[in-house]
């Protein structure tokens, strides 16, 4: 599957410059990289943090103007994981991380270059999906918003838990090291309830989570925290059930020397509607969490689970040539399938694969999308039941960052 962008990527000349797969000796001289890029990888342990990557998914630009002295100057690398899909399934994915180009070698097609071969390292690991988290002024073009983190900040003078249940279920308070096993545990089964959560490996703990952070355990969910001057900063906060919320909710808010709780929920998450006043938890932002490219649409609409049934014929204009076509989405009693339509079907959809990635995980709905102008409908009535379908039990959210 090599569109005619990646070839024209791939085809860059970019004078004095070599692409090619990571080796162990330049671990080193990629730190450094990291460090000029992005102030440091946010992690103490970094051989925990470097064992997320295989040497063959990391990309290495250097100049080699001078033979005798070559040096980095641009990277990236694709993390193996997997997301889920709406009802619980899981896709393999493959997560574009740490791109960058050295400021003196910028503006020369260079980026291209790194991108395309990302892409071939999804496509060699048959990734499912491609994601991107990209950073403020970074944009991957086909990659679909696929969730939404909100920030809230509760004041924690003011804030009471309404009333509700007793939870009998024990908690306690650990060390990350220690409560280790129990958050994996814990966070496997968050993750597959949860639409466009990313799964952990097992070097993503340690590389994260060091014993400087506060835990609190309870057998449905956990909370990691921070205590920095006068907040509660909340870096990982999942719950299973409202029982396990409110418990560590109630926690949090006990922390009697801290000021204000600032934690990261998806867009529905009901914590404000948990305390007696909403108002004490003021959203202080909506960001756009990980971006999304379908690489296998055929199985992508074969595993997830629908609320409607469809029959119609999408037509996806994708201006990179990964995956354009006319496709038949055929969804019956929960079941979906997705397949190339007869070359004379007519269209009743027409949207790009930014658009297709968003409403399948259902960051944005294909109504929204509709009235922001981003799908065409052509035939009455056919977004209206393509947005039923497609429709969220819950919103995705992510808080595996990469």
């Amino acid at each position: 599957m090599i569109s005619e962008l990646m070839s024209y990527r791939e085809g860059l000349a970019v004078d004095g410059l070599i692409i090619r797969r990571a080796r162990e000796d330049d671990w080193d001289a990629l730190r450094d990289c990291y460090s000029r890029a992005f102030g440091g990888v946010r992690t103490r342990d970094f051989d925990s943090w470097k064992k997320q990557f295989l040497l063959s998914d990391i990309i290495v630009a250097e100049d080699v103007s001078d033979p005798d002295a070559p040096f980095i100057v641009g990277t990236g690398s694709v993390i193996r994981m997997s997301a889920t899909v709406p009802g619980g399934a899981q896709l393999q994915v493959a997560a574009c991380a740490q791109g960058m180009v050295a400021t003196t070698h910028q503006k020369r097609g260079l980026y291209s270059k790194i991108q395309a071969e990302m892409m071939y390292i999804a496509l060699e690991t048959g990734a499912d999906v491609f994601a991107a988290m990209p950073g403020p002024g970074g944009n991957y073009g086909a990659v679909g918003v696929a969730s939404h983190t909100r920030h809230l900040r509760i004041d924690r003078r003011r804030a009471k838990l309404r009333a509700g249940g007793d939870d009998s279920a024990l908690v306690r308070e650990l060390r990350p090291s220690v409560a280790r096993p129990r958050l994996r545990e814990i966070y496997d089964r968050w993750q597959q309830a949860n639409p466009a959560a990313l799964s952990r490996g097992e070097f993503f703990w340690p590389a994260t989570f060091d014993d400087e952070s506060c835990v609190i355990v309870h057998p449905d969910g956990y909370v990691v925290f921070d205590l920095v001057a006068d907040t509660v900063l909340v870096r990982d906060f999942c719950a299973l059930t409202v029982a396990a919320h409110r418990e560590l909710l109630r926690c949090l808010l006990g922390h009697g020397e801290y000021n204000e709780i600032r934690m990261d929920t998806a867009v529905d998450d009901p914590t404000p509607l948990l305390l007696e006043d909403p108002r004490v938890a003021a959203v202080t932002g909506v960001d756009t969490g990980v971006w999304m490219w379908i690489l296998n649409a055929a199985k992508a609409f074969r595993v997830r689970t629908y609320r409607a049934d469809f029959h119609g014929v999408i037509r996806v204009d994708d201006p990179y040539g990964m995956s354009p076509g006319l496709f038949t989405l055929d969804i019956s009693d929960g079941l979906g399938s997705w397949e190339p339509a007869p070359e004379d079907a007519q269209a009743d959809v027409r949207l790009g694969p930014v658009e297709l990635a968003s409403s399948y995980f259902g960051a944005h709905t294909p109504l929204e999308l509709h009235r922001a102008g981003r799908i065409e409908e052509l035939t009455a009535g056919a977004i209206a039941a393509l947005d039923q379908a497609l429709a969220p039990i819950r919103r995705p959210f992510n808080i595996t960052p990469f």
